[in-house]
């Protein structure tokens, strides 16, 4: 068992890539107890002098973005891979709970901080550690806090709801789609490969299929059992594409996605979970990410749905028309950014629909496996995304979908 040791705990590196934060009494580390601020020192100063490797060696990657020098650590409220704590009020660092686990993330987030991207919260380095056996990894990353922010599963929420109620319609479908175009451009200048040919693609798609079918039960299973005919031809026409491939975020959904005010940001570039790191870090077409990004607009009207308590066809039939359009909003923003970039042919819509249909069952896969309540979200957008294929069907009656209660 191997260790970086701080003034005010260490990092334990387990035998089975497993990292382990403890405090100066050698319990679990947590705001307050020091370790974070030791670690953001290291990384502010460019140094790693006051931390001690029991192999190998440390290294600071630092940018040239300035922070401030005060240290004081505050909990994150939310539930993370990762440990984060905030430092100072405008810093967040992500102590790093599995190796390699954030090595994809500290590499795109120079990049782009490079290229001076500023719809990324600013970044000013990582803390890694070259160890004899397992390589190079990162162990902890430092990032600006951006104030007074929510998340798109709040905010997103919120204005469709409010525009459901008589309100002004959302603006931010358009907004993300600049904001991913833009993100993407930076990414592509770090080298463009070939994409995954379609027969790959579809193979990869017919297998979440399969899977899906496999692990949802109840009512949720059966609606997808009578869809699955038409679905699975969905996936089986995605098409080749001639766009590039390139470093992706990956896992682009708008609970990924900041706002304040009318400023958007880009977080969390660990990639899709649901991967092993060397698929994770795969280079992949823009279609991936925009229909990751897009299929989470279906999901925030199901999450509006519960909001509303609403369970009638009509509203159900506004709030998934709603993520229709704003599916359409946002591919042409993403389009038009895109050719102001410089880049015409980035996207390639025709393979949207199939991507769309793969995020949604991925969804289904992962409520199942980590987050039993958020089934209800995919179950509801794949409901009304796809038709009951009558001729493979039962005849009888399907159970309707409905939101869980509040």
């Amino acid at each position: 068992m191997d260790e970086v040791r701080a003034g005010h705990g260490s990092l334990r590196l387990e035998t089975d890539g497993a990292l382990t934060a403890l405090d100066a009494a050698g319990l679990p580390a947590a705001a307050g107890s020091g370790l974070a601020a030791d670690l953001t020192h290291a990384v502010l100063s460019g140094s790693p002098d006051a931390l001690k490797a029991s192999v190998g060696e440390l290294h600071v990657v630092r940018t040239a973005l300035a922070a401030g020098e005060c240290l004081e650590e505050t909990p994150v409220p939310v539930d993370m891979t990762n440990l984060s704590v905030v430092v100072g009020g405008d810093k967040i660092i992500k102590l790093v709970r599995q190796w390699s686990g954030a090595d994809r993330s500290a590499r795109l987030l120079a990049r782009l901080a490079d290229a001076g991207v500023d719809s990324v919260p600013g970044y000013y380095g990582s803390l890694d550690w070259e160890h004899p056996e397992h390589g190079r990894g990162t162990l902890a990353l430092l990032s600006a806090v951006i104030p007074d922010a929510g998340d798109g599963w709040t905010w997103a929420v919120d204005d469709v709801v409010a525009w459901f109620r008589g309100g002004k319609a959302p603006e931010f479908p358009a907004a993300l789609g600049r904001l991913a175009a833009e993100v993407h451009a930076a990414l592509l200048a770090g080298g463009a490969h070939p994409a995954p040919g379609a027969a790959e693609v579809r193979a990869r798609a017919d297998g979440v299929l399969d899977v899906a079918l496999a692990l949802t039960g109840g009512d949720a299973g059966i609606r997808l059992s009578n869809r699955a005919g038409r679905i699975r031809e969905q996936l089986a026409a995605v098409p080749e594409t001639a766009a590039p491939a390139f470093d992706l975020h990956g896992d682009l959904h708008v609970g990924q996605v900041l706002r304040s005010g009318e400023q958007y940001w880009l977080l969390d570039f660990d990639g899709d979970p649901q991967l092993p790191n060397a698929e994770r870090d795969r280079p992949d077409s823009a279609a991936r990410d925009v229909a990751h990004l897009a299929a989470s607009l279906e999901m925030v009207a199901s999450v509006a749905a519960k909001r509303l308590q609403a369970a009638d066809e009509a509203s159900l039939g506004r709030l998934y028309g709603w993520a229709d359009e704003a599916s359409v909003q946002l591919t042409g923003a993403y389009q038009l950014a895109a050719a102001e970039a410089g880049l015409p042919d980035l996207l390639d819509e025709a393979m949207l629909p199939g991507l769309i249909a793969e995020q949604l069952l991925r969804e289904l896969i992962y409520a199942h496996r980590f987050l039993p309540r958020w089934q209800y979200a995919a179950d509801g957008a794949i409901t009304h995304r796809f038709a009951r294929d009558s001729a493979r069907a039962p005849r009888t009656k399907e159970p309707a979908w409905t939101p869980p209660a509040l």
